[in-house]
């Protein structure tokens, strides 16, 4: 799978921004989580994929048919793979560009059956300057807040899945946030607390790497309290 530059992001969706125009399509909104949102913020060089996230199935219909449909010059997606289950809430698919070996993978609310994309994280959410004039496919970065527990729950132990958690504390995290928003999670979802002692993992990795960063030490301390 050849690597995604954040050019190669901006290029494409660019051309999805295109073929929406002449498709006619209901207006699309998309948020970016994970390596595409940290690419387009320059935070790194390259991702192995794009992961997308819909707020409802309509979108994800939406979304289908633009990367599905054939139109002259302009890209089709070859759909990988899409959940066994057809309901809204959940679903995912995979597509995969057949030239320019660019993946996207797409989620319905909820990421891997983890976290949800949540009314604070679509408050939090902002259009980057690039994708700015869009009118049918409108792009949105979910925050750093966010990507980060995104990244603490569904990072697979890869060295730049750890690699995106430095650079993220690196910027400058508000930590209240994080911890708001996962006692929001864990307020509509009881099982989430299962993913409690996966973040306290990631955090130990963190410091264990960046050294004594105030913020982690406050989240780690919140994580151990309410995993009792």
């Amino acid at each position: 799978m050849s690597a995604v530059t954040r050019g190669k992001i901006i290029s494409q969706f660019h051309l999805l921004e295109e073929k929406a125009r002449l498709l006619n399509i209901e207006p699309l909104q998309v948020y970016l989580i994970g390596g595409g949102n940290l690419a387009l913020r320059g935070l790194k060089s390259a991702t192995k994929d794009v992961d997308i996230v819909v707020l409802n199935r309509g979108q994800f219909s939406l979304l289908q048919n633009l990367l599905e449909t054939p139109l002259p010059k302009l890209p089709v997606y070859v759909r990988q793979h899409r959940s066994q289950w057809d309901y809204n809430l959940g679903m995912s698919a995979g597509y995969m560009h057949p030239l320019y070996g660019f993946h996207l993978d797409v989620f319905v609310k909820r990421v891997l059956n983890k976290l949800y994309l949540s009314e604070g994280m679509v408050s939090r959410a902002e259009a980057p300057e690039e994708f700015g004039s869009h009118e049918w496919f409108k792009v949105l970065l979910v925050s750093k807040e966010d990507i980060f527990l995104f990244k603490s729950v569904t990072s697979l132990e890869r060295v730049r899945d750890l690699e995106d958690l430095i650079a993220l504390v690196e910027t400058g995290l508000d930590y209240e946030t994080i911890i708001n928003e996962l006692e929001t999670q864990l307020s509509k979802d009881e099982s989430l607390r299962s993913l409690v002692p996966r973040i306290i993992h990631r955090v130990d990795l963190l410091t264990k790497q960046i050294g004594t960063v105030k913020g982690l030490i406050h989240l780690r301390e919140h994580l151990r309290e309410i995993s009792g």
